[in-house]
């Protein structure tokens, strides 16, 4: 099914707007035969609900037919107060041409029922209606260009408001996928500097590693078009980063990464587990040093899907705050570098202020960074 579009949405509005100009003129056609039956009653003239029915019926859903027309005018005549001299003529004409043929209609109507009582001519209908239904039609048409023209401004601003937000929306996702991009190239320049380095050393190590750059660009390409992808797709691009990265920190980095199951399936932002990785090897960890680890949890609790990261490094060097407690939007950290910026700032534009972000000293040694947001299903 194609979506619906703000076009296809104006139309479908005109095209409701028509057809309740149309039918909205049976209340008022009802309630006239109930008055004329009863009135007619009243007065030893008696008139069957089913003739006042046709006869009140023809004269008021002759509006229907003409409301058409208003709002073609409408439509096509700009009320613009530059211009609202000819706009004023052509109200004035069209409602004259009007008014005129519903007086002549609307008294052979009752020539022809006989409401005007002892009528001998259509001639004295007609200057029956003139005297008690001329200002009642005029007054009629302008209410009816009034509420036309309040339905069509009522529209556009319902259609600019769209516009207005899917044009936020538009912009939102071009500003995160120009941020999710920014952590492409920051981390690629980091890993071909591994290979670099092993290219003197080991040059089939070099070689798989490449190949595993390689699949890492792949599978970040494939999530390019989403800004959320579920947990076991993040996680895979943890995993490949961390072989990676255990090329230049040896084989005794040890990562342990752990998945509710009733967590894989929810989606969080692409790139979201590895910058937090990255930052843990960078800033906790050092190379060479044995017994160095890095824990991955992905957790759900209840509403909420929680993500934590913690390395037995050094910690923090005092460029971050160890309050105990969550600041949703204000995080407790300061001094942050591309790949924690960026990721702060892409949790604030995709949740607002539903997220928390905290990062704090462990008092074994290390860091640890604590992400929660709202827990969405694929």
């Amino acid at each position: 099914m194609l979506p619906v579009t703000l076009a296809d949405e104006g139309v479908r509005q005109r095209r409701v707007s028509r057809i309740l100009f149309a039918v909205l003129w049976v209340i008022p056609s009802v309630l006239a035969a109930l008055q004329l039956t009863l009135i007619g009653d009243a007065s030893g003239t008696h008139y069957r609900l089913s003739t006042t029915l046709v006869w009140q019926g023809a004269s008021w859903m002759l509006w229907g037919l003409w409301s058409q027309l208003v709002l073609t005018i409408v439509d096509r005549v700009k009320l613009d107060t530059a211009r609202i001299a000819p706009w004023i003529a052509i109200h004035v004409a069209v409602s004259a041409v009007i008014c005129v043929i519903n007086v002549l209609l609307i008294a052979w109507l009752d020539h022809v029922f006989g409401a005007v009582g002892r009528v001998t001519s259509y001639a004295f209908a007609v200057r029956v209606v003139l005297v008690n239904h001329l200002d009642f039609q005029v007054v009629l048409y302008w209410a009816v260009v009034g509420a036309a023209y309040m339905v069509k401004f009522v529209r556009r601003f319902q259609e600019r408001d769209r516009a207005a937000t899917v044009l936020q929306q538009e912009l939102a996702s071009t500003q995160l996928e120009a941020l999710r991009m920014q952590l492409n190239p920051h981390f690629l320049f980091n890993a071909l500097n591994s290979v670099a380095e092993l290219m003197e050393n080991d040059v089939r190590e070099a070689q798989r590693t490449l190949t595993r750059v390689a699949d890492l660009l792949r599978l970040s390409l494939r999530s390019a078009g989403s800004s959320l992808i579920p947990v076991w797709q993040e996680i895979e691009l943890v995993e490949l980063y961390l072989q990676i990265a255990r090329v230049r920190y040896g084989q005794g980095l040890d990562a342990d990464i752990t998945v509710d199951p009733s967590a894989v399936d929810d989606l969080l932002p692409s790139f979201l587990l590895q910058p937090l990785v990255e930052n843990a090897l960078k800033h906790g960890l050092a190379p060479g040093h044995p017994d160095q680890s890095i824990e991955v949890h992905v957790h759900r609790d209840g509403a909420v899907l929680k993500i934590i990261v913690e390395d037995n490094g050094r910690g923090l060097d005092g460029l971050l705050t160890t309050s105990g407690r969550f600041m949703a939007v204000t995080p407790s950290v300061d001094g942050l570098g591309i790949g924690l910026t960026n990721t702060r700032m892409r949790l604030s534009m995709l949740y607002g202020d539903r997220y928390a972000f905290r990062m704090s000293n462990l008092q074994s040694g290390g860091c640890r960074v604590e992400i929660r947001i709202p827990a969405t299903d694929r």
